[in-house]
């Protein structure tokens, strides 16, 4: 959820706000999908790009996306999907919905 704040308050837009929410997730996760498919050192690999992309500034920046380009190919060739961190991605954004409705919520009791 902070990712997610801090790219929206940068102004890079939703989506890349969400892709970078994704990454950041992504750089700490043992991600049991990418265990299972790709070991360890796949694991570590989508870890480590995972945060070069976040250090290259993010999706929303060039270099950042040419960071995610050769993560998205280095996962490929490994057949490793972050389904893990897809679902957390999930739930941090239902828990973004639901925050405002609960902080008018609480304001009234």
């Amino acid at each position: 959820l902070p990712q997610l704040l801090r790219s929206r308050a940068a102004g890079h837009g939703e989506q890349n706000a969400r892709l970078d929410a994704l990454l950041a997730i992504m750089t700490t996760l043992s991600d049991t999908c990418v265990l299972y498919r790709a070991g360890e050192a796949g694991l570590h690999a989508m870890q480590h790009g995972a945060q070069q992309v976040l250090d290259a500034g993010g999706s929303a920046t060039l270099s950042g996306r040419r960071a995610l380009n050769q993560l998205d190919q280095q996962l490929l060739s490994l057949n490793a999907s972050p389904g893990g961190a897809a679902d957390l991605l999930a739930a941090c954004l239902f828990i973004d919905r639901l925050e405002p409705g609960l902080g008018d919520a609480t304001r009234n009791v």
